[in-house]
């Protein structure tokens, strides 16, 4: 069975899509006004490159207004997705959705040597994975080491589990990737400096282009 994407990630796609037809129009109604020396034009596309600035500016300073709040909200969407592990209490096993949040959970679980969220016995206990296990074990196969052969237990024993929780090994990771956290910053910045060169540029073109011209 053919899993379709999580409905997150197709808003997530479709926002980056229309975030790029912005920008390539934006960028043409920019270039038509340098070429035709059209001043509606221009300041259409100064307003437009102002508009973009002030909203990159305003999610710049969101984010950091509430980016103290990532840990304690990260943690609930883990344990939110933890209760879609092979379906609900809904008895849901085979929906798509929760097809490949399961293989996502495995995923991170194998790979990253962890269990659940915080590794504690209850977690899975709302999932239909536990239900469909008739709620004999606490915690699934992915949350126990490989066996020597590379394959997965039959069941994992409380005991045998992975003592830590996927929690503090994603943020582990997250916390490595911020090391370059500085490029994407400067990168930010230079994007900006083009921005506001662009704006300056704009204005100054609409200046010099006399303005008794017709429209």
């Amino acid at each position: 069975m053919k899993a379709s994407k999580p409905t997150a990630v197709r808003q997530i796609g479709y926002l980056l899509l229309f975030g790029g037809v912005i920008v390539i129009f934006v960028a043409f109604m920019g270039c038509c006004g340098a070429a035709k020396e059209w001043r509606p034009l221009l300041c259409c596309y100064a307003t437009c490159l102002m508009m973009i600035l002030a909203t990159e500016i305003a999610a710049a300073i969101y984010a950091a207004m509430h980016s103290h709040m990532f840990n304690q909200d990260f943690r609930q969407i883990l344990r939110a997705s933890l209760k879609m592990y092979n379906g609900t209490e809904t008895r849901n096993y085979h929906d798509d959705n929760t097809v490949l949040v399961k293989a996502a959970w495995d995923k991170i679980m194998i790979e990253k040597s962890c269990c659940g969220v915080d590794s504690i016995i209850g977690e899975f206990h709302d999932s239909g994975w536990y239900l469909l296990n008739r709620k004999k074990h606490h915690f699934p196969p992915a949350c126990c080491p490989l066996q020597r052969d590379g394959t997965l237990m039959e069941f994992c024993p409380t005991i045998a589990r992975h003592g830590d929780g996927c929690y503090s090994k994603i943020k582990e990771s997250v916390q490595d990737l911020t090391s370059h956290f500085k490029v994407v910053t400067w990168t930010v910045v230079f994007i900006s400096l083009i921005q506001i060169f662009g704006i300056t540029v704009a204005f100054c073109l609409c200046n010099s282009i006399s303005a008794d011209e017709p429209f």
